[in-house]
């Protein structure tokens, strides 16, 4: 009889206990308790790890910090244009994932995130220009009405009379940016002996299928045998989005636990890359104003690289 009573009090125990545990980890109110046990879940102690073990230094990565630069350090000096072709095998790391993974995501979603976004998690967007010299930002409005393309079709009924018209916006993601122009400049620090590129600006371009085909290319752009266009989402400060790039992780094939961010890929310059322009007398035309046939291009693009090669080369004496 003893045996039986002290095993009735144990299980009472056992059972006053697991409710305490389940209020203390519960919503906080009976209300949220009670769904609780209707659903047969309780809510998580702690978020979840994607992964054995959770990363914490990731969200505290400062930008690589640059060599301080005089202006009377500076022996040699040049603005270059340069295009990061995303559909070469090195560059792929800039535009997978086309879905973001958890916190690896492409540099386009990862530039829309900190542009688009006004909510309180992002309360300074980044500033997107208009033009390459930085001189008029967009609006939110603007930077969205960027990443699409608007087209008006008449309306029809069954009959076949006219009804009005409306206003279609076919919006693009980051899988329709196939490239990024990049502006930086060239220069030889004659105090260290070395020379550098820095980027100053860059413009993600968009490479889409247009509502209406029959329509003519904007800008300068020449007719093909594609529908597709290429338009520029605008232009970014590079030093502003530093940050952001410096907490954003990116793929690495060769040690998944190494994984670099998207500073790195650039201060590094993990990247292919060929030469669109050099600053010059001519309006700073590109070499495509000039040049019509694609494989001279290239081989104008090659020489404009190897001059700056050349002039490093003779900053020394041997």
């Amino acid at each position: 009889m003893k045996k039986l009573g002290l095993t009735l009090i144990i299980i009472l125990f056992s059972t006053f206990s697991f409710g305490q545990v389940f209020e203390s980890t519960g919503s906080g109110s009976s209300q949220g308790a009670d769904t609780a046990k209707k659903i047969g879940v309780m809510d998580a102690i702690r978020p979840p790890v994607d992964g054995v073990y959770e990363k914490k230094h990731l969200p505290n990565y400062q930008p690589m910090a640059l060599t301080p630069l005089r202006e009377a350090d500076v022996l040699y000096s040049n603005l270059t244009w340069r295009v990061i072709d995303l559909r070469e095998k090195l560059n792929l790391p800039l535009y997978f994932p086309t879905e973001t993974k958890g916190n690896w995501k492409s540099l386009m979603q990862a530039i829309l995130d900190v542009t688009t976004d006004t909510s309180e998690a992002n309360p300074n967007p980044i500033r997107v220009y208009s033009d390459e010299y930085l001189r008029t930002p967009y609006t939110v409005e603007g930077i969205r009405s960027s990443t699409g393309e608007s087209f008006t079709q008449n309306l029809v009924n069954e009959w076949g009379e006219d009804t009005g018209q409306a206003v279609l916006f076919s919006a693009w993601g980051p899988r329709e940016v196939y490239q990024y122009l990049i502006k930086e400049q060239y220069f030889i620090d004659k105090q260290r002996s070395v020379k550098e590129e820095r980027i100053i600006g860059i413009c993600p371009m968009f490479w889409y299928e247009p509502l209406n085909p029959s329509a003519e290319p904007e800008g300068d752009e020449m007719s093909s045998v594609t529908t597709r266009r290429w338009r520029n989402f605008g232009w970014l400060y590079f030093k502003e989005i530093r940050p952001m790039l410096a907490v954003t992780e990116v793929f690495n094939p060769q040690n998944n636990g190494q994984r670099r961010t998207y500073d790195d890929i650039f201060a590094l310059r993990r990247f292919s890359s060929y030469v669109k322009g050099s600053e010059n007398v001519y309006n700073n035309r590109g070499i495509n104003e000039y040049i019509v046939n694609g494989m001279d291009q290239r081989l104008k693009s090659e020489e404009i690289s190897n001059d700056l090669r050349k002039r490093e080369h003779e900053m020394w004496e041997f």
